[in-house]
């Protein structure tokens, strides 16, 4: 980034809000001086100017609670700074995850938790899962799923995903969306059937971002390197444990094969 493009106040400070890479959401707001985004660019780890203590400081210096840098984008009026970090742990002293946590209403400001202003629309409707799973509500559609156990909700993402590749193999724009948006909302309903949240599934996307997708699943499928040494090991123990197998077998053939016959026969006088 040019620094010379950011318009720092007459304080020199520049408002710097920070969203999680992973979601979307909007953990915090903090300012930033000429050497807070130096810092925080050379570094990879997010630092701001306190105006309360007028220093510099990183974000998780006594707490451990960093903000790992991925990107910094620049407004269209140039004053004001969008940080999109992997946050370490929560990020406000609350010990939420996100500083913004109060619902505004027309009456008195309500406290609840950071999961309310979370990144988009699948937080908000897998939120709406968990209050169904915890407050059946009478004919609503996820109280019946999740009331039908795991079984009745796995058959639906099945179906679902079944409904997606014949939407993609047909090529229609508008059905492939409304499929993969059942398909997603299904997959909501089975994650909160079994408490996983969809950070948990972020997360792990998040830790695969940058890496060889296909490395991992040759290898995991037994095609890469050491995946085919190891099928070739296992196919050789296999094919003399086979062949092991069919001597033996033989051997006992032969030897009960009259026994057989006679057996055959006193079943056949009996019939």
């Amino acid at each position: 980034m040019d620094v010379t493009q950011v318009k720092f106040d007459e304080k020199g400070l520049v408002p710097a809000v920070v969203q999680d890479w992973r979601d979307g959401t909007v953990l915090m707001l903090g300012y930033m001086n000429r050497e807070a985004l130096a810092r925080t660019m050379e570094t990879g780890s997010v630092h701001f100017w306190s105006r309360s203590r007028n220093r510099l400081w990183e974000k998780g210096e006594t707490s451990g609670h960093k903000l790992v840098l991925k990107e910094v984008f620049l407004d269209c009026d140039g004053d004001t700074l969008l940080v999109k970090a992997e946050p370490v742990g929560p990020t406000c002293h609350t010990g939420e995850r996100a500083c913004f946590f109060t619902k505004m209403t027309a009456g008195a400001p309500e406290p609840r938790t950071a999961a309310e202003a979370a990144g988009g629309i699948l937080e908000r409707l897998y939120q709406t899962v968990l209050d169904r799973k915890r407050s059946p509500t009478a004919g609503s559609y996820v109280s019946s799923l999740l009331q039908g156990g795991a079984d009745k909700v796995l058959k639906k993402v099945v179906e679902e995903a079944g409904e997606v590749a014949l939407a993609a193999k047909g090529g229609k724009r508008e059905e492939i969306v409304y499929e993969a948006a059942d398909l997603l909302f299904h997959t909501l309903v089975a994650l909160g059937y079994h408490d996983v949240t969809p950070q948990e599934v972020y997360q792990e996307l998040a830790s695969r971002f940058g890496k060889s997708g296909l490395r991992a699943k040759t290898i995991a499928a037994g095609t890469g390197p050491s995946g085919r040494e190891r099928r070739a090991g296992r196919e050789r123990r296999g094919s003399r444990d086979r062949r092991s197998a069919q001597g033996q077998r033989s051997g006992a053939e032969r030897r009960k094969g009259p026994d057989r016959r006679q057996s055959r026969e006193r079943r056949g006088r009996r019939a």
